[in-house]
């Protein structure tokens, strides 16, 4: 089971290996899956997806078919750990989610 529990949206920076590459726009949709019996009180992990739009001339595609993770700072200080899923900006979240801590 999942829940849509945040959509959160504004200005940040996308990195490699904790090195700023871009500024962009983001749009993002945050889900938590919970366990398939609808125990709210197990253990859940989130879900990340959206969208990315550099604003300046950088190019997105590119970055999509190079296969990497990268980090998105958010304009909150939250950092999401994010791969593209295609070369329009769209992506998802890898196995560390949206957290406080790491930079890929």
């Amino acid at each position: 089971m999942q829940r849509l529990i945040e959509q959160p949206s504004g200005t940040g920076d996308l990195l490699v290996a904790g090195t700023q590459i871009a500024s962009v726009h983001y749009t993002l949709s945050v889900y938590r899956h919970y366990a398939d019996n609808g125990d709210e009180s197990g253990p859940a992990y989130l879900e990340v997806e959206g969208h990315i739009r550099p604003l300046d001339d950088f190019d997105v595609s590119g970055l999509a078919r190079l296969g990497l993770e990268f980090g998105l700072r958010l304009d909150d200080g939250r950092l999401l750990d994010l791969a593209f899923s295609d070369a329009e900006g769209t992506i998802h979240s890898t196995g560390r989610g949206l957290s406080a801590g790491h930079v890929p």
